[in-house]
């Protein structure tokens, strides 16, 4: 008889610690649509918060706040907020106590609380002009998912900064290179955009490279998204210097080891691309360890020049990847796939006529090297290969 209870005792400590690790490792909900929120203002807009339409919002000023109650019996430890355009501070209390603030320039972003709380408000605390909050997501306690962005600066020199013209560009053209670098890799990658003044496609962006493993949060540029035909036309709209500032900026702040960016002839012919690809080229090349040019970044950031450049579809010193190996850090997915998922946050652009090919004329697995201070690719397989880590 004894032996038969403990053996029934050593059964069920066994059995209580294959259930903790479960409930310890449940995964949080975005509770939003079970909530009831209530508005200081624009009352009738509230639901465009829940709305997975990129171009709807909730349009706030300094001084409004919204009051969300959380479903009976769920504790919230966070929320995550996506904007349009301008981002506000923000203040977010639990009764006369304050549980988080907000003041960080991430258009999208999670804002995680001191406290797991039941009831909340989020105060507009300081806006210029007036703030448009396109998604909010309510997170009850648990083991935050993987969607939920959690975006930071990278404050350390980058192992590879990715340059594109528009959003959608650093997939279309460069396939699987995010997954694999960024997310299953764990390089500290940068991406540079030049246009992006756009403001739901912004999110666009960062949903996609979320989806993509890259944590380290843009710098998206302001030139204008208008069309110029031709180079000439591009630059009588940008400027004739003011691309190549702009990238030997982004170089000497970021100080990446590698840069890749588009095909020389702008893919199809693209004259914002053509002008982004001369850019990079005589920034990367020259301008960005040059003292007497743009002294202001120079002051700031000091001087800089990265060891290779890689150019999209480049001939030379051709790379070709294979984008079709599954990946452990997606579950075994394959780079292209991820990267094909992460183009469908684009959600603006998918009757588009373009999607990401690793075939063809406009093959997303080849890279050439443009520019080289470490000689030659030997292994050709690495866009890091003679980087020291």
């Amino acid at each position: 008889m004894k032996r038969f209870a403990f053996s029934a005792l050593a059964a069920l400590a066994l059995l209580s610690l294959l259930i903790l690790p479960v409930r310890a490792e449940q995964e949080a909900a975005d509770v939003a649509r079970s909530c009831t929120i209530t508005a200081s203002a624009n009352k009738k807009y509230i639901s465009r918060m829940l709305n997975p339409d990129h171009q709807k919002y909730w349009p706030c000023t300094q001084g409004d706040s919204l009051e969300i109650q959380a479903p009976a019996g769920t504790l919230v430890q966070g929320v995550m907020i996506s904007f349009l355009g301008e981002v506000p501070q923000l203040t977010v209390r639990s009764g006369d106590r304050i549980i988080a603030a907000y003041s960080d320039c991430f258009i999208s972003n999670y804002i995680p609380f001191s406290e797991p709380v039941s009831r909340f408000s989020i105060d507009i605390r300081q806006c210029r002009d007036k703030a448009r909050i396109n998604h909010l997501y309510v997170l009850s306690e648990g083991t935050l998912p993987d969607w939920v962005q959690r975006w930071k600066l990278l404050e350390e020199p980058a192992d590879l900064m990715v340059v594109a013209t528009h959003p959608d560009d650093e997939l279309l053209w460069f396939g699987g290179l995010l997954p694999t670098y960024a997310g299953a890799y764990g390089k500290k990658v940068q991406l540079v955009y030049m246009v992006g003044n756009n403001p739901y496609r912004r999110n666009e962006l960062l949903n996609g490279l979320w989806t993509c493993g890259v944590q380290y949060y843009p710098e998206i540029g302001a030139f204008p998204d208008k069309c110029g035909r031709t180079v000439k036309s591009c630059l009588s709209l940008w400027g004739e210097n003011e691309p190549r500032q702009y990238i030997t900026e982004m170089l000497r702040k970021h100080r990446p080891s590698v840069v890749v960016t588009q095909d020389i002839n702008g893919e199809y012919g693209h004259a914002h691309h053509r002008v982004t690809v001369q850019a990079v080229i005589d920034a990367a090349t020259g301008l960005s360890a040059d003292g007497a040019w743009d002294a202001d970044s120079a002051a700031r950031y000091g001087l800089w020049q990265p060891h290779k450049l890689y150019l999209h579809l480049w001939p030379e010193g051709q790379l070709t990847f294979d984008w079709r190996q599954p990946l452990d850090a997606f579950h075994g997915k394959t780079s292209l796939e991820i990267a094909r998922k992460a183009f469908k946050q684009h959600t603006s652009q998918q009757k588009g006529k373009y999607h990401i090919l690793d075939s063809g004329r406009l093959d997303c697995r080849l890279f050439g090297l443009y520019w080289s201070d470490v000689g030659p690719d030997k292994a050709m397989n690495d866009l890091l290969e003679h980087i020291a880590p």
